[in-house]
């Protein structure tokens, strides 16, 4: 990714809709109504600056995850603009990812939030979910089924590789958050984006679990932090889901000086 250096008069969404063009483009004609845009939220109120406030959010956090599993395309932006997702009465999938973004919002170097706390707090969970900015990303941009399978993964994120990055040169995220079980997109993160750059590599004894420990990959030249997590809709326990993304991300916080 490029040097961090955000002009407050950009209109993130719509250099993304110049991006998708393209993208859709190139794709075979009979693929194109599967494409997926995605990029900042847009929040259910007029009055609410999405790009006023991304530029002044000290945290800029971005959601990667697999795609849409619905088998056809469309805009994941609007996604709040439905009553119950915006209100968090859609299920697991969006209950944890908002308990993901407020946790991430609240932790502090000396203030260590919890799975706990933030269940403690949904009201303010919701009211950031509907007012905070933060970025949906699919890595492959093309609707499919359910369950992806990793080699397919890896053929559209290979394919894709060149838009990706664009994408995030755009949106200039420094906190990404990798939804999934097989980390496809962390090594994409990790291997491509940032190759050839040296991480603070980060994990915590706070989050149980040997055969998925916390990880995170802290990148000081860029200011950036990338973090393994569970798909929010995993068959796991919510404490694991939401620890394993927390625990390595106050390890950070507590341990290095970052500029969020």
């Amino acid at each position: 990714m490029e040097a961090q250096n955000i002009n407050a008069k950009i209109n993130y969404n719509k250099l993304l809709d110049v991006l998708f063009e393209s993208w859709i483009e190139s794709y075979d004609e009979k693929d194109r109504e599967r494409f997926c845009h995605d990029g900042l939220m847009r929040k259910n109120s007029s009055e609410l600056d999405i790009n006023e406030l991304w530029h002044n959010a000290k945290r800029r956090v971005m959601f990667i995850l697999k795609d849409c599993p619905d088998g056809w395309g469309y805009d994941t932006r609007d996604l709040l603009q439905q009553q119950d997702v915006n209100e968090l009465r859609h299920g697991k999938f969006f209950s944890n990812l908002a308990k993901l973004f407020y946790g991430i919002l609240r932790n502090q170097a000396d203030d260590r939030w919890n799975d706990k706390r933030v269940d403690a707090d949904m009201q303010n969970v919701i009211k950031a979910w509907q007012t905070e900015p933060f970025a949906f990303i699919e890595a492959k941009k093309l609707a499919g089924d359910k369950n992806v399978l990793k080699q397919e993964m890896e053929i559209a994120l290979k394919r894709d590789e060149s838009f990706l990055k664009k994408e995030l040169d755009i949106l200039k995220p420094n906190i990404i958050v990798c939804c999934g079980a097989d980390d496809s997109q962390f090594d994409f993160i990790t291997k491509c984006v940032f190759a050839n750059k040296t991480p603070q590599i980060l994990g915590s004894q706070d989050y149980p679990s040997k055969s998925s420990p916390s990880c995170l990959y802290y990148y000081p030249e860029d200011e950036v932090a990338v973090i393994k997590s569970y798909h929010p809709s995993a068959i796991k326990e919510e404490w694991m889901i939401l620890e394993r993304v927390f625990s390595p991300f106050s390890s950070l916080l507590h341990n290095y000086e970052t500029p969020f």
